[in-house]
């Protein structure tokens, strides 16, 4: 079997659970990569904390997958704990401490008085710490954690710290994050907002041609799917098209020039939602499925469609 005939037969078994054709990529934007500069650059420090706040569908989570992997790439053996604020009116400290718990799949059973799950937490972190000592905190929905919190889980890295492990935090939210902080302000407590939002950054969506730059440059060089299948997105899309040269970096400026035409001027300066990106990307895929040949060129009336579904919520 020659290797467009394993990407054909693989295009043929896994296309709809592709990445793209499933919208779930973890596409990285100059965005996404600036945050993850930031937090890496952070991550030098033996304690430190970075927050990010965006509107909703900017492409938090993308960003939150995308730091994670690039955590597990470039520090291994460093613990990741991944936990979502939610509203609670009856915050505790012992819920605090479980969530803890449950984010690096605590199998011991938990025990029942703070005083126990407090020495749970800083053994099990101390564990999760790994061979790299370096624990990282990603937290999202960030805007709900309230002031007991924060004060809890400021409690919980210190130990860690005094142990002799590293710790990075980053918060990520939506716009409600900035008056938190100023919250904390008003309420006294100076401590916690110069730890936790002492550095607070607002996390955009695609803006520029620029950004779409980046992620067809990933779809091209720096992509895999299946995994261990060594071929890029774009290969296992167009199998064919790809062996003759095709790439989408080659129809990027096609692409951003629709959104331009199909974007209000004001959105765009907010920044494009990953979510409407993901969904334009999959339906230029869909539509041109069957067009996978030598000598393929994305039709621009395919690209203009595929934005117009993407922008309308219709799925193709």
């Amino acid at each position: 079997m020659t290797d467009i005939d394993a990407a054909l037969a693989a295009r043929e078994r896994y296309w709809d659970e592709h990445p793209i054709i499933t919208e779930t990529a973890a596409l990285p934007t100059r965005a996404v990569q600036d945050a993850i500069a930031r937090v890496m650059r952070l991550a030098r420090k033996g304690r430190g904390s970075i927050a990010f706040w965006a509107d909703p569908l900017v492409g938090k989570s993308t960003c939150i997958k995308a730091l994670t992997r690039a955590i597990h790439d470039r520090i291994p053996g460093a613990g990741i704990l991944n936990l979502e604020s939610v509203e609670d009116k009856q915050q505790a400290e012992g819920r605090v401490l479980l969530d803890i718990l449950k984010s690096i799949d605590y199998a011991p059973k938990i025990e029942r008085e703070l005083a126990g799950k407090r020495d749970q937490v800083a053994r099990a972190l101390l564990g999760h710490s790994g061979p790299a000592k370096h624990l990282f905190f990603i937290i999202d929905e960030a805007q709900e954690i309230t002031n007991q919190e924060f004060g809890w889980i400021k409690a919980v890295i210190n130990k860690q710290v005094r142990q002799g492990i590293k710790t990075t935090l980053a918060l990520f939210g939506q716009r409600e994050l900035r008056k938190r902080r100023d919250e904390i302000a008003q309420n006294g407590r100076s401590d916690l907002g110069k730890r936790f939002m002492g550095n607070l950054r607002e996390f955009r969506g695609a803006r520029s041609k620029a950004d779409l730059d980046v992620i067809c440059e990933a779809m091209d060089e720096r992509s895999e799917f299946p995994e261990g299948s060594n071929l890029t997105y774009t290969e296992f899309l167009f199998p064919r098209a790809y062996s003759e040269g095709f790439r989408f970096t080659q129809v990027a400026s096609l692409l951003w020039g629709t959104i331009t035409t199909g974007v209000a001027a004001s959105d765009l300066r907010k920044g494009l939602p990953m979510e409407i990106v993901a969904a334009f990307l999959a339906n230029v895929c869909i539509l041109c499925k069957d067009k996978d040949e030598k000598g393929f060129a994305v039709p621009p009336e395919v690209v203009k469609k595929a934005l117009q579904s993407a922008l309308a919520g219709e799925t193709q």
